[in-house]
């Protein structure tokens, strides 16, 4: 990418009048470069049966070219055309809890050959007739693909060919999976039962690690296919979401994205969270984080709010902040979901820049005053690229894993991932996020949140790291079963007892009021208590509990060059932030003297001049000590040296750049 991409999706079949010139040069004049077109409109690119329309295409790429937009074109392939599903209705998925209906999204069987026919012919199609024209840059796979968690007949054959080839032994396979109990074992794959009915957690798990590779295989199909139109110089992406809430939350258990991002260019993401009195940046920053991983590289945001849903109408000042928060995770581009607010069906209250009136109002020149200011610094202060000592390891076969065996109704894997990456958020520690597949050798700090499922290869990854001279903090819930959630014979954690220098073998749910004390911090223990057993002279937290008091929640042991904690239970984010500020000083790393609304995202430009955005997210003026070497503030073009004082006002920012 030559520039910055600034847009929105676009959707000229959407329109409930013909104005496509009126918003074209309304993109323009507020400075947006970029649309996005196509992804859910197949009815309207093949309103039947092998007859194409590119009307409203060709009217968007000429209009593109009239005011100088780059355009990016999604494949059409997570929304069907209703006489698709009359002609083949095995293409929509079975549920467990029955078969879809037709009306919705991301409700097919992504393993169906009709489905994948009429799929590769769209594409083609679309591909073709887009691909020489200037004005388009790059092309989005599907849509935050989804596999409907189907259970037809189709893919649970499938399924069971893919046990096949990892397990030819068929006995090795009933005891890896502990098939044995309540008579679940098979003496032949022709006995393979229906997965619905399985109480066997180990298989459960492997389907839902099944589903995510079909998506995997998905967009490596849809990947060869535009890479045989694809001309130099375009790229291909796909939009990654999160886990969600009420926004954006935390990893995806549905899809592997990891290896799914082998398959595009560059990674792109859909990120949605607070705004208003909620806003902190989290969602933001997890998500640039997290969108980093995959590649190794920067990304771009291909799906934000404006206005979004009701509750999140940003406050003024707001808009240009979160674009901003953007830009300091390492984004290339922002593209916002949509450009108009839909006039009819299910997103009508979701609200783009322009309001249900489609007039350029506060959210449209908010915006636009923020690409003009940013035209003049841009250069800048992308790409922007990190360089960070934490790292938290996420793994979605333990998410998979307490998830068939959860450990409370109010706690996932993402809470305790999320409760530990917004501590060191709130302490401005950055961090990258880690997988089984990266190397780990360059960070000070290793987090590891509750790795429930983990072979040996991965446990003795850990150790090494350890052994080294890294310094790792463990939870709780983690080494505990192997890599197809059977659960270990031998004292828990697994493989890192000598490690810790601690063990367990008891574990319960805190009764309340159970506490822990860290360097002077109380903190509440709720959820999840392990009894660990060690020594006085590892042991940095008893519990204070009437009965368990004589055990440690909280052990820490030399081992190797480096140093290893494990945190036995579940304890509050003031604890947390005892525990990991006890940590940085054994790690020899600083923790900066100002913490949350103010918050700090650096980086380093290509002239590798170290950049650092500070972020007011709070209603208040707030003043703070800078502690970092002579700069200068690039917005309020002044020179910063260290120990100056600081301030920001409500939902704004500085920007310094090292002299």
């Amino acid at each position: 990418m030559d520039d910055f991409l600034f847009g929105a999706a676009y959707y000229d079949e959407y329109m409930p009048c013909d104005r496509i010139d009126e918003d074209f040069r309304l993109l323009k004049e507020g400075g947006f470069n970029t649309v996005r077109i196509a992804e859910s409109t197949w009815s309207t690119l093949e309103p039947s049966d092998g007859t194409f329309d590119f009307t409203h295409v060709d009217r968007m790429l000429d209009a593109a070219l009239r005011y100088d937009i780059k355009v990016i074109v999604g494949t059409p392939t997570y929304a069907i055309p209703s006489w698709l599903a009359r002609k083949y209705p095995d293409i929509m998925a079975e549920r467990p809890t029955g078969k879809c209906i037709y009306g919705g999204r991301q409700q097919f069987n992504l393993l169906n050959p009709d489905y994948l026919r009429h799929c590769e012919r769209v594409i083609r199609t679309l591909i073709s007739h887009v691909c020489d024209h200037p004005c388009v840059i790059g092309y989005q796979l599907d849509n935050e693909t989804r596999s409907a968690d189907d259970v037809s007949p189709l893919t649970q054959k499938a399924f069971v060919e893919k046990l096949k080839e990892e397990y030819p032994d068929i006995d090795e396979f009933n005891r890896r999976f502990g098939l044995n109990y309540w008579s679940n074992s098979i003496s032949s794959w022709d006995d393979f039962p229906d997965i619905r009915g399985t109480i066997n957690g180990s298989l459960s798990a492997a389907y839902q690690r099944f589903l995510r590779g079909v998506i995997v295989n998905f967009l490596k199909w849809q990947a060869g296919i535009v890479n045989e139109y694809k001309k130099p110089g375009q790229f291909i992406t796909h939009n990654f979401d999160f886990s969600w809430t009420t926004h954006s939350y935390g990893l995806h258990p549905l899809i592997d994205q990891i290896n799914g991002a082998k398959y595009v260019d560059i990674t792109g993401i859909d990120v949605y969270h607070d705004s208003g009195a909620l806003l902190d940046g989290k969602e933001i920053a997890f998500a640039a984080d997290n969108a980093r991983s995959l590649k190794k590289d920067n990304h771009i945001v291909l799906e934000t709010q404006s206005q979004g849903n009701p509750a999140w109408l940003p406050y003024p000042g707001q808009l240009r902040l979160q674009a901003y928060s953007h830009v300091a995770g390492g984004a290339l581009g922002i593209l916002y979901w949509n450009w108009h607010s839909i006039h009819n069906a299910i997103e009508s209250y979701w609200k783009g820049i322009l309001s249900h009136d489609l007039l350029p109002g506060k959210t449209y020149r908010e915006l636009a005053d923020w690409s003009s200011e940013f035209a003049g610094l841009k250069d800048r202060l992308i790409p922007l690229n990190k360089k960070n000592d934490i790292a938290i390891f996420v793994d979605n076969n333990s998410q998979a894993g307490l998830m068939e065996f959860p450990i409370s109704d109010s706690l996932d894997y993402n809470d305790i991932l999320r409760g530990i990456y917004d501590v060191l958020y709130e302490m401005n520690l950055e961090c990258d996020l880690v997988r089984r597949e990266d190397d780990l050798s360059s960070y000070r700090i290793l987090i590891v949140p509750a790795l429930y499922s983990a072979g040996d290869d991965v446990i003795s990854k850990i150790r090494e790291y350890v052994q080294n001279g890294g310094h790792l903090l463990m939870t709780y819930k983690s080494c505990f079963s192997d890599d197809e959630l059977k659960i270990r014979h031998d004292r828990q954690p697994h493989m890192m007892t000598d490690c810790f220098k601690t063990s367990y073998d008891m574990f319960t749910i805190p009764d309340e009021g159970t506490s822990i004390t860290i360097d002077e911090t109380d903190s509440s223990v709720t959820e999840w208590m392990e009894l660990l057993e060690a020594d006085e002279e590892n042991v940095w937290a008893y519990y204070r509990h009437p009965v368990w008091n004589k055990y440690a929640a909280i052990t820490h042991a030399s081992f190797g060059s480096g140093s290893a904690t494990y945190l036995g239970c579940h304890t509050d984010s003031e604890g947390l932030k005892a525990l990991i500020t006890r940590l940085c000083g054994i790690a020899d790393m600083d923790i900066p003297g100002f913490s949350f609304p103010i918050i700090r995202r650096a980086g380093y430009t290509e002239d590798n001049r170290y950049t650092a955005f500070y972020f007011n997210y709070s209603s208040d003026c707030v003043t703070f000590k800078y502690d970092g070497p002579s700069a200068h503030d690039l917005i309020n073009d002044k020179d910063i040296e260290y120990g100056a004082d600081i301030s920001i006002n409500p939902w704004d920012l500085v920007i310094i750049e090292e002299k």
